[in-house]
């Protein structure tokens, strides 16, 4: 909380608020807290959104009358609150899988799980949504984005030659299973974020901020845009995460080569796809084999992790379809278990997560809200007056698309950074949906001359 205020004190409050959440994100430990009953656990994520938010109240109070909520953004969010409490309603009675009992939810519990969406999703959100208002504001959350992953490329090629050792070595114990970050004969850099693939995925969203501030010019703490892009390409290469390069390189290439409207009608269709997944699976018409096969040409283990992805996602749709519209709730009630009582279940994508537990509207309004602004956002870039601030409007567009399309295999890589940076699109977008009056200059009053022309003094 003491670094956040400090921050706010030293910079504008979008700008600080970002570097609060990264900041974060790079140093502090994962899967380390203290619970604060009643309220959320205290951790990585958590401390510095609260902190942001309590900067926000105490030093920066008129940023909070921009937290514009109408229409449809309102309405999502009114569907996540009514979802959750209904998902309580109806699971209030115990569930009984093989022997195993699993208790009912109480009215409290639609609390907690509101509660729990608020922080993990809602309040970062709308923390970007309130803060960034301006396209000029979003270089000032890409300059830091990208040097900060300048440094951070450090550590990360010191774990990839030395094995992913400074979680350890600096919190004394490892957050997660260390052989799932050996592939391909080395190892994937895990630094302070838990596991390669976050790591890995955050790292091509910042490459990608890299080619925007290519594409407009600017240089990055002194050197320019397109060295620090080709560095940080090569460095995502070490990383050994196939999607993270899809996303850097794809993305890359759309931003810096394509016009505006190519890339807004690219974020469109991965956004309408986003939203279409989850009905193709129901009704079995996406092409889970097809894909498998595919990438089983290329790597083996990379056709395997999919195929186990896929067999669990089958396993725990066909639960979640048993309560459709509402889900399960907690307590474990989403997930699917053996005959000895044993949990085989796996949930990594965020879909099937939020399916599971709140249902068809969870995801409708969860993933709703956060796709809103891409549908939005070709009215906003017709009200705008320059042609190099729609391309950030839709290069910007195009990157919130790709973080939300891999919340479909993962569960939000980007964590709270992008869920901030979702939150500064819509704020963006909100600010130009309508035509800004232009300015009229004042009428002159006429001076009065002499029979002769001359003016009057």
């Amino acid at each position: 909380m003491p670094v956040t205020f400090a921050l706010f004190s030293a910079f504008r409050p979008h700008r600080a608020a970002f570097l609060s959440l990264f900041v974060a994100a790079l140093v502090l430990p994962v899967g380390f807290g203290w619970e604060l009953p009643g309220v959320t656990s205290l951790d990585k994520s958590t401390i510095p959104l609260i902190s942001a938010w309590a900067a926000c109240v105490f030093t920066a109070s008129g940023q909070l009358r921009y937290l514009r909520l109408s229409g449809l953004t309102l309405l999502f969010i009114a569907v996540i609150a009514i979802g959750c409490m209904a998902t309580a309603i109806t699971n209030g009675d115990p569930y009984f899988v093989y022997g195993l009992g699993l208790q009912g939810l109480s009215l409290y519990d639609g609390v907690g799980l509101l509660r729990a969406l608020s922080f993990s999703m809602l309040l970062p959100y709308l923390l970007g949504r309130m803060l960034v208002r301006e396209v000029a504001q979003v270089e000032d959350l890409l300059r830091p984005f990208v040097a900060g992953f300048l440094i951070y490329s450090l550590p990360m090629l010191w774990e990839i030659r030395m094995s992913p050792q400074l979680h350890t070595t600096v919190y004394g114990y490892f957050p997660h299973s260390f052989i799932q970050q050996m592939r391909a004969g080395g190892f994937r850099p895990v630094v302070f974020f838990g596991h390669g693939l976050p790591l890995a995925i955050t790292m091509s969203f910042a490459i990608l901020g890299s080619v925007i501030l290519w594409r407009r010019g600017r240089t990055i703490r002194g050197l320019p845009s397109a060295a620090v892009t080709a560095y940080l390409s090569g460095v995502l290469v070490l990383c050994k995460t196939f999607s993270a390069m899809i996303y850097a390189y794809g993305g890359g290439a759309l931003i810096y080569f394509t016009s505006a409207k190519t890339q807004m009608r690219v974020a469109l269709a991965i956004a309408c796809f986003t939203l279409a997944y989850p009905v193709m699976r129901s009704f079995d018409v996406f092409p889970t084999q097809a894909l498998t096969s595919f990438f089983g040409s290329a790597s083996e283990d990379r056709s395997e992790s999919l195929a186990f992805r896929f067999e669990n996602e089958d396993i725990l749709l066909d639960h979640a379809m048993e309560r459709p519209m509402f889900g399960w709730g907690g307590y474990g009630r989403n997930r699917v278990f053996s005959d000895d009582q044993r949990d085989v279940s796996v949930t990594d994508g965020l879909w099937i997560i939020l399916i599971g537990q709140l249902g068809v509207v969870g995801f409708v309004g969860v993933f709703g809200l956060m796709l809103l602004p891409i549908f939005q956002a070709p009215r906003a870039m017709a009200n705008l007056r320059s042609a190099s601030d729609r391309r950030v409007l839709a290069s910007l567009a195009l990157i919130v698309a790709l973080s939300w399309v891999d919340s479909l295999p993962n569960s939000m890589s980007g964590g709270q950074l992008m869920l901030f940076v979702t939150g500064a699109f819509s704020g963006v977008v909100a600010t130009y949906q309508r035509p800004r009056p232009l300015r009229r200059e004042p009428k002159k009053e006429p001076v009065p001359v002499s029979a002769t022309g001359e003016p009057l003094r």
